[in-house]
């Protein structure tokens, strides 16, 4: 109230000062205002561009390896030239003022200036709107960066060149990482550019870790591919500011193990100047390498498997059918616990296409050649007469004599159907229809039999369902069901699944199961890729976690004496003179296989291809190893698929009387 009563008196002097002083506190609340209200955007923005950048490390992915610990994926260091553009920024400025446009105007020198006589020269700067400035500012930046690279590029002996595009949006978005320049560069230009460079230049050297598949297309169905992919994962931080590149599974063991091989991501923290700059860095969280995945696979198998594939000369007409290129698959298994020590499909990609990064041209021919296709496991086939034997199996167990013969004319008729028999007619008792795989014998006691019981002992088998492998690279294939059988089903129906066709279709990895089920004595085991998981760091071997061995998934449940009876059939179909498998015999090694050739139909029963089959184990007297050879438009399973059989069970002879050391399979792994 005091000082409201010193305003009533009249005195000017007092009055202005109270005024002065309120236009003050006016202004005062008014600049908070500003501050604090209309430009809170921009002084959040500068606040951003005044702090740390968090950027996401990747860690060393894990090696995948065979069963003997070698290298079927592994890491590589790249060296990537980069520039880091908080090195330029006082260049930057100073090309931008000698870039910037200038006006120079004529003026008549004043008196006093005698020295200069008439008319002296006077240089100012236009005017430029905002986006005019931003322009030049580009052109300034983008100048500087491609001396720098022009420089680095005289002393490489090699032309480089800045895309303006990639250039602009690196430093628009990740201002605080090095711009890559020349990436994965090779030991002569690392060590042109260590000789001939020196600290200054602006350019310097960027290590990251790529993925590497030392043998190519060895195996690489299996393996699968990588995808570039910098995302976070389940349980680590999303908010980063940055990420450098890192990988993700998309097919094979790369994908179905991406959790165990990718580890995990480590933080680092940049901190940015005003400008964006970087100033420092510190790291928060070292990455955590991941695991090395252990396989069940034997890469000396693996190597026989493929070289067999391409270089036998059986495969001829195949190739030449589908010109060129052979298509085609290969599973070795063991029978004892469903670890499959080799699989091969062609043809075949090579998978470090794709970690660099797959081109459209080389992917739209990897599709051209349906290379991408695993046909071991994800293509469907018609069986032929490798099926046979699961027939002829159905067919003991419900009481047929495998000493009782069968007439064979050289065809049969099922309702007004003739089916031909490309066995030589005469009388067939069971060994001698497997031996020379008589569709009439076959068709005959299927028929006894009956669907219905054939059908029981397949699904024993388990046909027509995934063996659930975790590589997304699977298929059902095809059994018909009870229900199906029951609704306008034929003795053709029937006839023509007695020989491996019509409603039947498998994948070689089925039959290689089903084969190593036979074999063992009736166990049917889910097939199995890895043996374990370990650490990478080799002091640290004890903490390795093993996988389980030998998961059973049925049993068949038949008669050990007519197991028997079919593996002596088998046994005849490669040893006894005449039988269609014997270009897969291998002296000292008894082989029990089962030839096979399907039909492949089009929409008007016209026969378009055929699928030729090779399915076996050994040896005779103590099952350890199946093996199933599947060549597309072959001619017949033995003559084609034969020889690849042979070239595999040698290898594993060689091995087995190689010593303890070099046996495939010599523990229960």
């Amino acid at each position: 109230m005091l000082v409201v009563d010193q305003l009533k008196k009249n005195e000017p002097q007092l009055r202005l000062v109270a005024v002065v002083l309120a236009a003050g506190l006016f202004i005062l609340f008014i600049g908070l205002w500003w501050v604090q209200v209309v430009s809170v955007h921009v002084y959040q923005s500068h606040l951003e561009t005044q702090s740390y950048r968090t950027v996401r490390l990747p860690a060393v992915r894990g090696k995948i390896l065979d069963r003997e610990g070698r290298v079927l994926a592994e890491n590589r260091p790249s060296y990537n030239l980069s520039i880091y553009l908080n090195d330029l920024s006082d260049r930057f400025k100073a090309e931008y003022k000698r870039i910037r446009p200038v006006k120079v105007t004529a003026k008549v020198a004043p008196f006093w200036e005698f020295w200069n006589r008439g008319k002296t020269w006077q240089t100012n700067r236009v005017r430029l709107s905002s986006s005019q400035i931003d322009a030049v500012e580009w052109q300034s930046r983008l100048d500087v960066v491609q001396q720098v690279v022009a420089d680095v590029s005289q002393k490489l002996e090699q032309p480089l060149k800045v895309d303006a595009a990639d250039f602009k949006r690196h430093y628009m978005t990740r201002l605080a990482l090095p711009f890559p320049v020349l990436k994965d560069m090779t030991p002569e230009q690392l060590a042109r550019f260590e000789e001939n460079t020196t600290n200054g230049v602006g350019a310097e050297l960027d290590l990251q870790s790529v993925r590497r598949y030392p043998l190519g297309t060895m195996a690489s169905h299996l393996l699968g591919y990588l995808r570039r992919d910098d995302r976070s994962y389940e349980g680590e931080d999303s908010s980063f500011s940055y990420r450098l590149p890192d990988y993700r599974g998309v097919l094979g063991i790369e994908y179905a193990y991406d959790n165990e091989l990718r580890g995990r991501a480590g933080a680092e923290s940049v901190l940015v100047n005003n400008l964006g700059y970087r100033q420092s860095e510190n790291i928060w969280t070292q990455p955590e390498p991941g695991q090395n995945v252990v396989l069940t696979l034997d890469l000396d198998l693996q190597q026989v498997v493929e070289n067999s594939l391409q270089s036998q000369s059986s495969v001829r007409i195949a190739r030449e059918r589908t010109g060129g290129v052979l298509n085609a698959a290969v599973v070795v298994m063991d029978v004892r616990n469903g670890s499959v020590l080799a699989m091969a499909s062609s043809p075949a990609y090579d998978p470090n296409d794709f970690a660099d990064g797959i081109s459209q041209a080389k992917w739209n021919q990897i599709q051209q050649m349906t290379a991408e296709k695993n046909r071991a496991t994800a293509e469907n086939y018609a069986p032929g007469s490798i099926f046979k034997p699961i027939v002829g199996l159905a067919a003991l167990e419900t009481g047929l004599n495998p000493n009782a013969y069968v007439d064979n004319p050289g065809y049969i008729y099922v309702g007004r159907r003739h089916i031909t028999d490309l066995a030589s007619p005469g009388k067939y008792n069971f060994r001698k229809a497997i031996m020379d795989s008589s569709n009439t014998y076959f068709i005959t006691v299927g028929l006894r039999a009956g669907i219905e019981n054939i059908l029981r002992l397949a699904e024993k088998f388990h046909f027509g369902e995934r063996c659930s492998i975790p590589t997304r690279q699977e298929t059902d294939g095809n059994l018909p069901t009870f229900s199906r059988v029951q609704q306008g089903w034929t003795d053709g129906d029937t006839a023509n699944v007695c020989i491996g066709q019509g409603e039947v279709a498998v994948t070689p990895l089925q039959m290689a199961v089903a084969y190593s089920a036979i074999a063992n004595g009736g166990t049917v085991f889910w097939p199995r890729f890895v043996l374990r998981i370990e650490s990478p760091d080799p002091m640290q071997s004890a903490t390795a976690t093993n996988l389980n061995t030998g998961l059973v998934r049925d049993r068949l449940g038949v008669s050990p004496r007519n197991l028997r009876v079919l593996r002596d059939a088998m046994l005849a179909e490669t040893e006894d003179p005449g039988g269609t498998g014997g270009l897969a015999r291998v002296p000292g090694l008894h082989i029990c296989g089962k030839t096979g050739t399907a039909e492949i139909m089009d929409t008007h029963n016209r026969k378009i291809g055929r699928t030729t089959w090779f399915a076996s184990f050994a040896p005779y007297e103590n099952p350890r190893y199946a093996v199933v050879v599947m060549v597309e438009n072959g001619t017949f399973g033995g003559p084609t698929c034969g020889p690849i059989a042979h070239d595999i069970y040698q290898e594993i002879l060689r091995k087995e009387t190689g010593g303890a050391a070099n046996a495939v399979a010599s523990t229960t792994n």
